[in-house]
């Protein structure tokens, strides 16, 4: 009996590994295809491939080579990569973009789309906004709520709205924006979807923070 156990389950391995096989063979071409978008869709930003894991400080210490498809402009100010890390027994998958907002010097602060993993651990107290619609679809956290409310405002919860897959942290001049795309059935794996949706909300955010809250919570010169 013990030697039939034991023939049962190397083939049950044997089954897995053709699986994987299998899999990995017709997702190949999908992984390359994306890998080429991506490159075209930075490379119409001047942003070029990038390797180490320092333009993402703010996710806290990680490997090298849990980050893919990197890539940063010349000055570092924006960084965009696939972030691949281990969680407990498996692994998570995100799509991260780092940006700097000039002039800024905001306490940490994080909104994050409920139901979805965050990429960073803990934080800082909730705080709840005006907007019960807002409330219900993102949680905000924030080390000085007032910031938080100031940050929030109307053109920029409805940017996020607008990019309802995508949360981020805030803290100081930068921020870290990402879309947990193991969770989105938006995912597709031949197209850059979260690299060009992460750009675009780089790009509304932008332009609609407050000129308060930069009075407010200017950097020191």
């Amino acid at each position: 009996m013990p030697l039939v156990f034991a023939a049962a389950a190397l083939v049950v391995v044997l089954a897995a590994v053709v699986v994987l096989l299998v899999a990995g063979k017709r997702l190949r071409p999908l992984i390359q295809a994306r890998q080429r978008a991506i490159a075209a869709l930075c490379g119409g930003r001047g942003l070029t491939p990038s390797e180490g894991s320092a333009d993402f400080a703010l996710l806290g210490p990680i490997a090298d080579r849990w980050l893919t498809n990197s890539y940063a402009s010349a000055d570092h100010s924006v960084a965009i990569a696939d972030l691949t890390r281990p969680a407990g027994r498996g692994l998570v998958y995100f799509t991260v973009i780092v940006f700097e907002v000039a002039g800024l010097n905001l306490p940490f602060m994080s909104v994050t789309r409920r139901g979805v993993g965050r990429v960073t651990l803990g934080g800082p107290p909730g705080v709840e906004l005006e907007s019960i619609d807002f409330d219900r679809r993102f949680e905000v956290k924030a080390k000085d709520s007032r910031s938080a409310v100031m940050l929030l405002d109307l053109p920029m919860m409805q940017l996020i709205l607008d990019c309802e897959t995508v949360s981020f942290d805030m803290a100081g001049s930068k921020v870290l924006a990402y879309i947990n795309r193991a969770a989105e059935p938006a995912h597709r794996p031949a197209e850059p979807v979260e690299f060009e949706l992460l750009l675009r909300f780089m790009d509304g955010f932008m332009g609609r923070v407050p000129s308060l809250l930069r009075t407010q919570y200017a950097a020191e010169p």
